[in-house]
Parts: structure tokens; sequence; C-alpha cells
């Protein structure tokens, strides 16, 4: 059975991102690992409304096409999913209440209602962070939820050769 991954919409960004070659570099990486089938992908409406939301048409394009290219199951944002994300913006670990702190805690709360245990993120700020996925994972606890969600970079993912495996 291959590991489910629930890929967060800064990973598929990064490879239309200059900024940081290290991470396009890594993020080209995985989503090749992907195409090669060692993972289930998994992605949900909150990736793909933020993907549409990128201004430049021809970038936004490509982005979807990058998605597209791993053939991720599409998870829907159910009212179930909202009510986690609610209790986790109620929680005392997530600061502020802007949409992306929102969409951000969404991504987490479709993982985990959906049971899958890994979130595949290059988001540092909001989400890898050792205090927020242990926040993430107290508030699914509290609720029922009876696994741990881990939030990484997909860095841990890669596999480029046999070696890997």
């Amino acid at each position: 059975m291959k590991k489910k991954l629930y890929i967060e919409t800064s990973v598929w960004n990064q490879l239309e991102h200059d900024d940081r070659p290290d991470w396009r570099e890594t993020a080209e990486k995985f989503i090749a690992t992907l195409q090669q089938g060692y993972y289930e992908p998994f992605v949900s409406k909150v990736v793909v409304d933020e993907l549409l939301e990128t201004p430049d048409e021809q970038k936004r394009r490509r982005l979807v096409d990058h998605m597209n290219s791993v053939e991720p199951v599409m998870l829907p944002f159910d009212e179930e999913a909202q009510r986690l994300t609610a209790k986790y913006m109620e929680a005392e670990f997530i600061r502020g209440t802007s949409k992306k702190i929102y969409n951000d805690s969404s991504h987490v709360a479709i993982a985990t209602v959906n049971g899958i245990g890994h979130v595949v993120s290059f988001n540092c700020h909001h989400l890898v962070k050792d205090h927020r996925i242990d926040g993430f994972n107290g508030v699914n606890f509290q609720n029922g939820y009876d696994h741990l969600v881990d939030i990484t970079t997909p860095h841990r993912f890669v596999i480029t050769d046999e070696e890997d495996l």
C-alpha cells in the first residue's frame, strides 16, 4: 500500500518560483517521484482555489498542469473539515484570522478527516513548525481523531535512485 500524501499549495507554487532555487529543485524532484508512482497524492478544492487565484494566466495554467501531472485524488472541503478548521482557528497556537491562515489550517483539517498522515508543504511560517504540528494534533485528539498528522517539506519524500528505496 502506498503512503498517502496531501500536497499543500506551496509545493506547487515552488515549481514556478525562482527566489529559492534549492526549493524549486526539491519540488521538481518530488513531483518526479510522485509521477513514478511511489506515493498516492491528494489535493483539495482549497489547493485548486488557491492556485486559481494566481494572477498571471500562463503561470496559473502551468501550476494546474503540474498538479494534474501527478493525477492526485481530489478531496472536498466538507462540513467535517470546516468544523475542524474552525476548532484550529479557535486554538491558542493559531495567531491571526486571515484567509491565508484559515486556508493553511484547512489543509491540515482536510488531511486529518480523510485519514492522511502527511501534509507536504514548503510553508515554514504557518505549517512546518513543531509547535504548530503539536497544536494541530492536540486539537485533533481532543476532537476524536486518533492519528497523528505530520507536516513536513517534500525533501523527505524525494526518491532519486534505487538506494533511496
